[in-house]
């Protein structure tokens, strides 16, 4: 007789059990498998973002890297543009002192032409005496008979008095003096010739007594400055009497003292 089990709501058949465990352990089990392969997915996924993530953090230290870069560069660059400005700015004040400085000489060699032409008026108009004005200063040229007397290099009275006035001008002005001594080309003979065998000594001779007279007249030594240049560089003709003339002078050509900073 086929056994039976009781329930509350009857008897069962034993097979039916055993078949709903049966197919209860089945589900069981294809659930387990069902998560299981979920689980594997879930990790193989995690792996992909691992690595992504490890493939960004790269790229983030790259981008770091360069940003780097490029802040150096930046201020380097700006360093450099503010050594750039600082120079220039010097360089600009520079500029405008000596453009000032010019000024002031430019100033400064204006009166003293305006003051030696005043002070020398009646030997320009008498004496052949000759006041220039140039862009680096102002020349005075002398001719050698109005200083000495003919084949000397001794100052005359009214020569010495002439030079009072130019040296009266020139003690407070902060202008080199440089004094040039030029002959024509006759050549020097008899006794003066023992005391100055050529031009060069004799032109170089009244350069030297022109600077010894305005030192004592109070010009500054440090300023003067005396040159012979002889028979050379004449200013007319030497075929003449009136052109060799011309060629024995003492020309004192005064500028501006430049400071080298």
């Amino acid at each position: 007789m086929e056994k039976t089990t009781r329930t509350t709501q009857g008897i069962l058949p034993r097979n039916f059990i055993y078949t709903v465990l049966i197919i209860a352990f089945g589900f069981s089990c294809l659930n387990a498998c069902v998560s299981k392969s979920r689980y594997n997915s879930a990790l193989k996924e995690l792996d992909y973002c691992e690595i992504d993530n490890l493939s960004l953090q790269e790229r983030v230290q790259s981008l770091n890297a360069q940003q780097m870069r490029f802040n150096s560069k930046v201020r380097g660059e700006r360093e450099l543009n503010e050594e750039r400005v600082q120079r220039l700015e010097a360089e600009k004040e520079k500029l405008d002192t000596q453009l000032q400085t010019q000024r002031t000489s430019s100033e400064v060699g204006r009166v003293l032409y305006e003051s030696l032409v005043t002070a020398l008026s009646s030997e320009i108009e008498t004496q052949n005496v000759e006041i220039e004005q140039m862009r680096s200063g102002v020349t005075v040229n002398l001719p050698g008979e109005v200083l000495f007397t003919t084949g000397s290099a001794e100052l005359c009275d009214p020569g010495k008095q002439v030079l009072l006035k130019v040296g009266d001008k020139l003690r407070d002005v902060p202008y080199q003096t440089i004094v040039s001594g030029f002959t024509d080309n006759v050549t020097i003979g008899g006794k003066l010739s023992e005391r100055y065998p050529t031009n060069w000594e004799l032109a170089g001779a009244r350069a030297s007594r022109v600077v010894r007279f305005l030192e004592k007249a109070g010009v500054s030594s440090n300023r003067l400055l005396a040159i012979s240049f002889g028979e050379n560089q004449p200013a007319d003709s030497n075929d003449t009497e009136e052109g060799r003339a011309m060629n024995r002078r003492i020309e004192i050509r005064l500028r501006p003292i430049v400071i080298e900073e």
